[in-house]
């Protein structure tokens, strides 16, 4: 069920609505020369230059980062309860010709440096990493206790797990284990409202830490208008990201019910 929320999330890309279009039109052209494959080119050419705009969903995208602020670790957390950081997974590529770092995307790298941070300000944080992916669980470890070693932290306070597949996987397995601890999420800023509400949904009470923020607070002196209103790759990729959360959203709503 989560390979086809994927798939729909995807189909619903303004590149792969531009693609869908314009083959079937060029399709319809090449038999019978209709009118309405001129209309299917024409409306996925129009959809590719509207969805490449990022200026459509930017106010959206920004606001959803902003909804959890970044974690104050000093008023955030109480200092006398033991901390539970888990870091949702993002993919792994096992690969042994490549250092541990560079086996995983910027997107984790944001993310477990958060959960560090989190792990040297509060002295009882234990780490729980999720490493998605289809490499085996020997695999995994191996590279967890790379970057472990790396980063300098106590192995006996980092533990991972390796069989999740989504979130609500994620957010599963911590509540069957440490249901009443202070739990803190660490995920990416556009990811952490649904991340959080998921959480909240398995009977936990989560704390957020979003990482890896893409947008300036608004008014920031560097901020410019008038690119998002260029067509660009990024305003295809910006809108398809908050397309799939939406689905994604939409999708663990109705499967609650």
């Amino acid at each position: 069920m989560d390979t086809f929320k994927l798939i729909v999330a995807s189909l619903l890309s303004p590149l792969s609505i531009c693609l869908i279009c314009q083959t079937l039109g060029w399709l319809i052209w090449l038999r019978r020369r209709s009118r309405y494959s001129i209309w299917l080119i024409f409306t996925g050419t129009f959809v590719l230059l509207i969805g490449g705009l990022s200026g459509l969903t930017h106010e959206k995208r920004r606001y959803l980062e902003y909804t959890h602020p970044p974690l104050n670790i000093v008023t955030d957390l109480r200092p006398d309860k033991p901390v539970l950081a888990v870091i949702l997974g993002t993919g792994f590529n096992s690969d042994p010709e490549l250092p541990a770092n560079s086996q995983v995307s910027s997107t984790f790298h944001a993310r477990l440096l958060e959960g560090v941070r989190i792990y040297r300000s509060h002295p009882q944080t234990q780490l729980l990493v999720s490493i998605a992916g289809d490499a085996d669980a020997a695999k995994k470890q191996q590279f967890i206790e790379q970057m472990t070693q790396l980063l300098q932290l106590d192995p006996s306070r980092v533990a991972i797990f390796t069989d999740a597949k989504s979130t609500s996987d994620e957010a599963e397995e911590v509540s069957k284990r440490h249901k009443g601890e202070q739990v803190v999420v660490v995920t990416s800023a556009s990811h952490m409202v649904r991340a959080f509400q998921i959480f909240q949904d398995d009977d936990l009470s989560p704390i957020a830490a979003p990482a890896e923020f893409w947008f300036t607070r608004s008014g920031s002196p560097d901020e410019k208008i008038w690119p998002l209103w260029i067509p660009s790759t990024d305003g295809i990729n910006g809108n398809h990201q908050w397309l799939y959360e939406r689905v994604a959203s939409l999708w663990h709503g109705v499967s609650r019910q």
